[in-house]
């Protein structure tokens, strides 16, 4: 038995050198990587294509998971918000706290009437369109299926 741990011992240790070179070739410019791209263990990235690089933003900015994006709050309107009246089990606690800060800048309220006003003039054109798409699809008589001939 002595012997077949002598001989796995440099099998073992040559796989893994092996492997680690092959690891080494991917990783970054180097000797390594040159021969191992010459062996044909390893590629160079393309560049991307031209429609890509028109397309896409240079500089991808990523908004980590788990924080909060700072949002304006809505500027007040010429009704303001109704008194906060207690009733049943809330009546034994104390008013909630804002969400925002009162003093933070905020948002007038025009600019989402006009967002408002052109999300509802799309939303027309999109039914415009979606009535005329079922009328000539119920103008249009569907195929007849295909005649296969029997293979007997």
């Amino acid at each position: 038995m002595p012997i077949d741990s002598l001989v796995k011992k440099p099998l073992l240790l040559s796989a893994m050198l092996l492997a680690g070179v092959a690891l080494a070739g991917c990783a970054a410019d180097g000797p390594v990587k040159g021969t191992a791209e010459a062996i044909g263990m390893a590629t160079t990235p393309q560049e991307a294509k031209a429609f890509v690089r028109a397309t896409r933003p240079s500089e991808m900015e990523y908004i980590p998971v788990g924080t909060t994006i700072p949002v304006a709050q809505l500027c007040p309107g010429p009704n303001p918000p109704p008194a906060y009246t207690p009733s049943g089990q809330s009546a034994h606690f104390a008013a909630p706290k804002p969400l925002v800060d009162p003093s933070a800048p905020c948002k007038p309220r025009a600019d989402f009437k006009g967002i408002q006003t052109r999300l509802e003039a799309q939303q027309k054109t999109n039914e415009a369109a979606g009535e005329t798409a079922k009328a000539l699809g119920a103008a249009t008589t569907p195929p007849k299926p295909a005649q296969i001939p029997p293979a007997n």
